[in-house]
């Protein structure tokens, strides 16, 4: 039960963090917003290690720094997806990168059971009704090719952060380096690319505590994450943190005064239920 926990916590604070974010980068260049998130939480986190003193092994940090490099690129693209107003198109494709861990335990051997299958199944279902476009159709109109291809990219590098970031954390210790590894990944991915791009600049001091703060929620989801994958099956967390469409739509309904719809209301259903059939 606890993995199941750490798994919403993960997606409660993903969907907050991208929500954040995407609001963030309809003003600021999505290089700035990545790497001044990336930068915050590092201080937060190297200042945790200290304390902490863990115990961790150099594959730890080596796994979480390749992870790292994966969800720089995953960030990257759902951040400018977001930016872009179509959030409902670019949030349920990047929760699909949960397909990518599940197929890897089964082909291992390791499934998590019928019963934790079937909710998977529900609770993806779920994220995909929730966060369809308001057409029904995600290639309805021209417009929705490019995020849909920034949400294609998105799964791919979230799907290998959650396999590689699952593959360092077998223990607390490990995890908390491991995630700390990966954002020093990420922060290198998001700076080489944006002093390439031009797409860096100063945010100012006020504009830069508030991109400080979508850093620290999100590494908050990221241990979370990794702790959940050191006490249950990756599946299992992989599909629990790819709920947080859920959240960025609850906040989209609230800040933004965006509708819910019938289908999208059968959606939380869906997740809902499938998330009682893991916990079960």
């Amino acid at each position: 039960m606890t993995a199941v926990l750490l798994g919403l916590a993960a997606a409660f604070a993903w969907g907050t963090s991208d929500f954040l974010g995407g609001r963030f980068t309809t003003r600021l260049p999505v290089f700035t917003v990545s790497l001044a998130s990336h930068l915050a939480a590092i201080l937060l986190l190297a200042a945790a290690v200290v304390v902490a003193r863990p115990d961790a092994s150099p594959g730890a940090a080596g796994w979480g720094l390749v992870a790292g490099l994966a969800t720089s690129f995953g960030g990257i693209a759902l951040y400018k997806g977001l930016s872009l107003g179509e959030s409902a198109v670019v949030a349920p494709l990047s929760a699909c990168g949960a397909v990518i861990p599940v197929i890897a335990v089964l082909l291992t051997g390791q499934s998590p059971g019928g019963l934790a299958l079937f909710g998977m199944a529900l609770a993806f279902v779920g994220i995909v009704l929730v966060s369809l476009p308001a057409e029904g159709a995600i290639f309805a109109h021209g417009r929705h090719v490019l995020p849909v291809a920034l949400g294609l990219t998105a799964a791919v590098g979230f799907g290998f952060f959650f396999l590689l970031i699952g593959r360092a954390s077998s223990s607390d210790g490990e995890a908390l380096v491991a995630v700390l590894c990966a954002r020093c990944g990420a922060a290198i991915v998001a700076a080489i690319a944006g002093l390439a791009l031009r797409g860096l600049r100063w945010p100012g001091p006020a504009e830069g505590l508030r991109l400080a703060s979508v850093g620290l929620i999100d590494t908050s989801a990221n241990l979370a994450f990794a702790l959940a994958t050191s006490r249950g099956n990756i599946a299992v967390a992989s599909v629990l943190g790819s709920l947080y469409p859920v959240q960025t739509l609850i906040l989209a309904r609230l800040v933004g005064g965006e509708r819910f719809t019938p289908r999208r209301l059968a959606g939380a259903a869906f997740a809902l239920a499938g998330v009682a059939a893991i916990a079960a």
